[in-house]
């Protein structure tokens, strides 16, 4: 799965991040410059943080990788590792965090998604999105739509 969010429409307002803060205890989302920032969710084969992790404690589970916090040895590499930062460390729980789409809280959909008012973060299937790569027509009614964004 991936987090996709839509910059042009999105207001800065950080419902999400709260959202993931008071759902997780830390927040596993940032801010950025105006939009928040989010995991990659990597492909688990080739994702940075569990590659220099020494000792595999970032595994796949479900499609989305996880910290294993019994395994966590808080040697940081993971967070050197990440391509865009996002692996925090949890000072409570006394080890390191990343976004798991709240597969680990008692949430259908995750946090940040449903605390979205501007509705501009979506979850989406790599297949689904290969799929809608491949349908012309919806390439042709995307292209319209960001045309539209981009005026307002």
């Amino acid at each position: 799965m991936l987090m996709v969010l839509d910059p042009a429409r999105c207001s800065g307002c950080d419902d999400c991040i709260n959202a993931c803060r008071n759902t997780h205890g830390t927040a596993r989302a940032k801010k950025g410059n105006k939009m928040p920032v989010f995991c990659l969710q990597c492909h688990p084969e080739k994702a940075p943080c569990a590659r220099i992790c020494p000792v595999g404690a970032i595994r796949e589970v479900d499609g989305a990788l996880v910290i294993d916090e019994d395994a966590c040895i808080l040697c940081k590499l993971c967070m050197v590792a990440c391509p865009v930062g996002m692996i925090v460390m949890d000072p409570e729980k006394r080890s390191a965090e990343k976004c798991t789409l709240c597969m680990d809280a008692d949430c259908i959909i995750p946090a940040c998604v449903d605390a979205c008012k501007e509705n501009v973060l979506k979850l989406i299937s790599v297949d689904d999105l290969a799929e809608l790569n491949d349908r012309l027509e919806f390439s042709d009614i995307l292209e319209e739509a960001m045309k539209f964004y981009r005026k307002s």
